[in-house]
């Protein structure tokens, strides 16, 4: 069911948003942790290592297709607070006629470029095999994740966060199940919790198929809706494809940084990839409250509240603090537990490495909130290029801190160029924030518009 974000306190909605958003960020992580936790307990360290250093060659694949999915949330978001409904519709019909075949032609490219780019970022031998099974199958099937990814920011975009909850703590649920039974069961190494993944991916994106067409007859298009309009392609590409290159930005970054860490060998990969996994539970609230501050910003820009948009930040922020509180202590005590449960006790130095990682990260969480949350003020407000900008000075500084420490630090520099990176990018944003500038990038007279 559609909300409007554009009556009752921030606060208040930022909370109803952030919570269902949070958890199904939290399922979405299971996917690959429980992929990560089965791998690396039934088939081994070099099996784990060869999932985890796939994992940033994954997401720059999928760049394009997120980047341009979340354009379509903002231009949703906007419409439906500024109730400009046919082309709310329109802009939805054409983006499933553009971004389908694109990511078709994205996953052939992607299964065929794998063993390259695993060559070229000099992927361990031990892991090599691991990985290029891994990321063949995963991307053969990302069509599936196109269509999860694309139906759920839309719903999100009416302000219904808790129907892709539903259908996705279902996918999950069997996820778990495909994962023992291709890899357990069946033995089939990384190649069964590929499977597994893409199996469930498809099963989410049918559910939410479904429960558009029969419960919100707002976005139940006609089979004659689904054809191309050039202004709408335009605007997803105006709104979409800075979020696209920041995307990618972030995951050549990614690949830089791994670059390094696979200098350390396959044990310290298996570590590194092990804390990641508890990492992306730690920043993932931090990152969906500014995905639901995004949604937020988009209904009231589109209906000229600049001052509730403010409101959204300060909000966002409180919601920020309370989470920092009643997270980070834990992960600072429990951290050699959390790292063990995807690793056995033999791999001393791979738990060792995890372990500092996330200690060392524990006072800089913060940092990356803020970053995130100030991002998503200015994607929602259509603001993109700046949040583009700020995600290139901030991968620019991690990449760069983390070389030049290396000597100094070692593999620590890995982190520590985070950490760096999180500050320089959030000092960055926010000065655009407090110029206003924002407040001029909103669909100003939606039933016209005209892109130069």
């Amino acid at each position: 069911m559609e909300r409007d974000l554009t009556q009752g306190k921030p606060l208040n909605l930022l909370l109803a948003l952030s919570i269902p958003q949070i958890l199904s960020a939290v399922l979405q992580l299971m996917y690959n942790t429980v992929d990560a936790l089965i791998v690396g307990n039934f088939v081994g360290e070099f099996a784990l290592a060869g999932v985890g250093l796939s994992m940033p060659i994954i997401f720059l694949m999928n760049s394009v297709m997120l980047g341009l999915g979340a354009g379509v949330s903002i231009i949703v978001g906007q419409y439906f607070g500024a109730k400009e409904y046919i082309d709310m519709r329109k802009t939805v019909g054409t983006s499933i006629v553009s971004l389908v075949p694109l990511t078709i032609l994205i996953s052939i490219v992607a299964v065929f470029a794998t063993d390259p780019i695993l060559r070229i970022i000099n992927t361990p031998p031990e892991a090599f095999e691991h990985a290029s099974s891994y990321m063949k199958i995963y991307f053969a099937g990302t069509i599936f994740a196109l269509m999860y990814n694309l139906y759920s920011a839309v719903l999100r975009a009416l302000g219904d966060a808790r129907s892709p909850l539903l259908f996705l703590g279902i996918a999950a649920s069997l996820n778990v199940v495909f994962d023992l039974l291709f890899v357990v069961t069946f033995k089939m190494g990384t190649a069964g919790a590929a499977y597994a993944t893409v199996a469930s991916q498809g099963i989410s994106s049918l559910f939410c198929l479904i429960y558009i067409r029969k419960k919100l007859p707002l976005l139940a298009l006609a089979k004659d809706e689904y054809k191309f309009d050039s202004k709408k392609f335009k605007l997803i590409l105006r709104y979409g494809l800075p979020s696209a290159l920041q995307m990618s930005v972030i995951s050549l970054g990614n690949m830089a940084i791994q670059n390094l860490l696979n200098s350390y060998g396959v044990g310290a990969v298996a570590g590194f990839t092990a804390g990641v996994r508890i990492d992306s539970f730690v920043v993932m609230p931090y990152m969906n409250v500014g995905v639901a501050l995004a949604n937020y910003t988009g209904q009231n820009m589109g209906a000229g509240l600049h001052d509730r948009v403010r409101e959204g930040l300060k909000s966002a922020y409180t919601i920020l603090l309370v989470i920092s509180i009643l997270t980070l202590p834990f992960v600072w005590f429990f951290t050699s537990n959390l790292v063990g449960v995807f690793l056995d006790s033999s791999s001393g130095e791979s738990i060792s490495i995890g372990v500092a990682m996330l200690r060392d990260l524990v006072p800089l969480y913060i940092f990356l909130g803020m970053l995130n949350n100030t991002q998503g003020l200015l994607r929602g407000a259509g603001d993109n290029m700046w949040s583009l900008y700020g995600s290139l000075i901030s991968i620019g500084a991690r990449i760069a801190a983390a070389y030049l420490l290396n000597p100094i630090f070692g593999i620590r520099s890995i982190w520590f160029g985070s950490g760096i990176g999180w500050i320089i990018g959030y000092l960055f944003v926010y000065l655009r924030f407090r110029s206003g500038k924002w407040k001029e990038k909103g669909i100003q007279r939606v039933p016209s518009i005209e892109l130069e």
